[in-house]
């Protein structure tokens, strides 16, 4: 009789687990929640939102990697509220939003913008640290603000204790700074002007020392004026 009873308790659970199962919503595509919310403000670039497919109205948004747009999506920017008004939505899902608003040719879904989002040329990460370039002019002369932000790989917490020496460079000549630690756009940042002339491309090469490493971390981008 006990056989019996515990026979009949392990398929009873076995039943509850698969209506769980069956419970669970789908994920659903970078496509499916675009048109069905982001597109009324995206679709027209309401309150100066980037429309969608215009990869130069959000490259600028994208310049400090994919993970801070979707981070500052969730918190909600400008007008536009929480996780885009969609309480539902998970992270996984608004990544694929995001990534769907940017190249809709790519018809990614929210597992595929996982497995393979795309190159950032201004994020490296190397020994344990990610780093974000930033470059912007900063009068008609040729000199450029150039600021590095770093966060722990690992923990993304901002790293706010480093040294940071950045040489700027090309093949008529070059530049070598030490960076100053200061807030810009109201996080932690690495700072200074250099001088970039011309068209040809230049290297902007950083050696980046924490507070207690024995060495610094080298990562190198690629930049034309």
């Amino acid at each position: 009789m006990k056989a019996v009873l515990a026979i009949t308790i392990l398929v009873g659970g076995s039943f509850m687990v698969a209506d769980l199962v069956q419970a669970q919503p789908a994920q659903r595509s970078g496509e499916q929640i675009v048109k069905k919310q982001c597109i009324k403000c995206h679709g027209g670039g309401v309150n100066g939102a980037p429309k969608i497919d215009d990869r130069a109205a959000w490259a600028p948004r994208m310049r400090q990697g994919l993970q801070v747009t979707v981070a500052s999506a969730i918190k909600g920017h400008g007008k536009m509220p929480a996780r885009g008004g969609m309480a539902d939505l998970t992270d996984t899902e608004l990544r694929a939003a995001i990534l769907y608003m940017f190249y809709p040719g790519a018809a990614l879904n929210a597992s595929s913008a996982v497995a393979a989002p795309p190159a950032d040329p201004h994020r490296k990460v190397a020994d344990g640290i990610e780093v974000f370039l930033g470059v912007a002019p900063a009068d008609a002369r040729g000199v450029y603000h150039i600021n590095l932000s770093l966060r722990d790989a690992a923990s993304q917490a901002q790293i706010r204790d480093a040294v940071v020496e950045v040489r700027v460079a090309n093949a008529l000549g070059g530049a070598t700074k030490k960076l100053q630690a200061k807030t810009f756009n109201g996080g932690p940042a690495y700072v200074n002007d250099f001088r970039m002339e011309g068209t040809q491309p230049y290297t902007i090469t950083a050696q980046i020392r924490r507070s207690g490493a024995v060495q610094s971390t080298e990562v190198s981008f690629e930049f034309r004026p």
